[in-house]
């Protein structure tokens, strides 16, 4: 369900980033919106006439116009706590995001500055206020992919093997310089600027916060304490509205009815899955807010396949939000860096294959007890401890582990960073061993199970080396960036890069003498972070050198 999920989410980007780079795109309403509204079509035509040198430096383009998100009047009142989320995207921002989901360099041919500058996007989205009206939590998986920039490197195999031991215990990452571009709508129409947190990794749900109360009603008592099957909710998503008014985005709050199907109680854990089934659910519920009839709170739907939709419960927002708030900061999913399955009669081959004999593996599977353990990934926890393929985890400080998601479960609440025993069962030895692991953290992916391991990029190397993530400039609009070479779209925090004074939108057309652009050598030569690197880059047309000195 979860790869539906994501499928979704970058099949709408995908077609975003092609009307943002393609020069004849144009945006049209639907009567079904996706998430991800257009702000504004680009201009194609291109004047008959160039100006000549001397009115060129007078003349200059007039800034863009972003749209307006607003609110439609006069609706049906709903839950108080649903709010809207507007979250808006430059293009270089989706580029990076773009970048960042394909793992892979990429050329684009028609990158236009007009574009890349100027507000590509907004993506509207369902948010649920807590009680005190201030804290606002929303599933804002952009938003995410966008201030998290950490989690490449928690992911890429590092350069020095020493840094590589430790790479599974990097501390929590600070709370980000630069703020999304985050505003909350109320029901009312009223709009507040609201301050990103952090993200939960175990959840995938982002905290924001106000600087007062976006509703004034009572919700302290909004939190439905108990779910029963075959009961009646709604999910509450932004919807938009077809209007002819130049530079508007008109969105109101669409109610969708649906009843509980599943509902899976956790006898040794305090979360629940639940599923909803309605006879017909859009991908523009993901997100949404669930209540029952009373408008209390149920959960946020977190993914949807057919007719049906799983909800991320009331009690797991609460816990994800107590989790972000405490550390003031994001706080990544518990990397454990195994692959495995859980015991039972489909696992009787695979124990036989790493070694168990009839009489151990029918004792395993008679108590359905344990993870088996399939792949271990060099570099992370479960190697340090001297975990291997072929062991079966069936404790968890001193708990017995029943099956995949409880397993999860008990290492999300032990926490990245915190020691955690485990109790390993391993072919022909007769006792059980006790393993002490310290977890590691990571972010990517968010929406995969957290006992599995974590998935590395194809591309590590190259200027990601240096902290830059960049696309390859080529086509017409070569001339208005003034160069050609390699556009910069990210730059990391505090790496060499950045104290060298690199910038997004910057162009680098040569690295220590030799031409970028040509070929795909940037992005899979090894740069040395311990040498000195003379780039040669553009911005605003401007030609520049900047030094990356080098890093002890």
């Amino acid at each position: 369900m979860r790869s539906v999920l994501k499928s979704s989410v970058l099949f709408v980007l995908t077609c975003v980033a092609t009307s943002l780079l393609c020069a004849s795109a144009t945006a049209q309403p639907t009567r079904t919106p996706p998430p991800v509204a257009p702000i504004r079509p680009l201009q194609t035509t291109e004047p008959a006439q160039p100006p000549s040198p001397k009115a060129q430096k007078s003349v200059r383009k007039p800034p863009q116009r972003p749209s307006r998100v607003t609110m439609v009047k006069d609706q049906e009142p709903v839950a108080p706590q649903v709010v809207t989320i507007v979250h808006r995207l430059n293009g270089v921002k989706l580029l990076r995001y773009l970048l960042r989901e394909r793992n892979e360099p990429g050329s684009v041919a028609t990158i236009a500055p007009e574009a890349v500058n100027a507000d590509a996007h907004a993506s509207i989205i369902a948010g649920v206020a807590l009680e005190d009206g201030k804290t606002i939590v929303a599933r804002l998986p952009q938003v995410a992919a966008e201030m998290e920039v950490q989690r490449s490197s928690l992911l890429a195999p590092p350069d020095d093997p020493a840094e590589s031991r430790d790479a599974a215990h990097r501390r929590l990452p600070r709370a980000p310089r630069m703020q999304p571009d985050l505003t909350v709508i109320t029901q009312d129409g009223k709009t507040f600027r609201a301050r990103y947190i952090g993200v939960d990794g175990s959840t995938g749900l982002s905290v924001l916060q106000l600087t007062q109360p976006a509703t004034t009603a009572d919700i302290s008592g909004a939190v439905h304490k108990k779910i029963n099957d075959g009961q009646n909710v709604q999910l509450f998503a932004p919807e938009r509205v077809a209007t002819e008014t130049p530079y508007t985005i008109l969105v109101r709050i669409g109610k969708t009815d649906a009843k509980i199907a599943v509902k899976i109680a956790k006898t040794k854990a305090d979360l629940e899955n639940v599923m909803v089934r309605a006879t017909k659910l859009s991908p523009n519920v993901i997100g949404g807010v669930a209540c029952d009839q009373a408008g209390n709170t149920l959960g946020i739907v977190d993914a949807v396949e057919g007719n049906n939709a799983r909800l991320l419960t009331a009690q797991t927002v609460r816990a994800a939000t107590k989790r972000v708030l405490e550390h003031q900061s994001s706080v990544p999913r518990p990397l454990l860096g195994i692959r495995g399955e859980e015991i039972d009669l489909s696992a009787k081959k695979s124990l036989m294959a790493f070694g168990w004999n009839e009489e151990e593996l029918e004792e395993l599977i008679d108590n359905e007890v344990g993870i088996l353990l399939t792949f271990v990934l060099p570099g992370t926890p479960a190697a340090m401890a001297k975990l291997k393929p072929g062991d079966v985890i069936v404790r968890v400080n001193g708990r017995n582990v029943k099956g995949a998601e409880e397993f999860s479960e008990m290492l999300t609440k032990v926490g990245s960073g915190e020691d955690v025993k485990f109790t390993v069962e391993r072919p022909q030895l007769k006792q059980s061993l006790s393993v002490d692991v310290k977890l590691g953290g990571a972010f990517q992916p968010v929406f995969e199970w957290q006992f599995e391991m974590p998935k590395v990029p194809r591309w590590t190397g190259g200027l990601k080396t240096l902290g830059i993530e960049a696309v390859t400039l080529s086509g017409k609009y070569i001339s208005e960036w003034g160069g050609s070479g390699v556009l910069v779209v990210g730059v990391e925090p505090e790496s060499a890069a950045a104290r060298a004074g690199l910038k997004e939108r910057d162009v680098i057309e040569m690295i220590n003498g030799r031409v970028v652009g040509r070929g795909t050598w940037p992005f899979t030569y090894r740069f040395n972070s311990k040498e000195k690197h003379v780039l040669s880059v553009v911005r605003h047309k401007e030609k520049k050198q900047l030094v990356i000195e080098p890093v002890d």
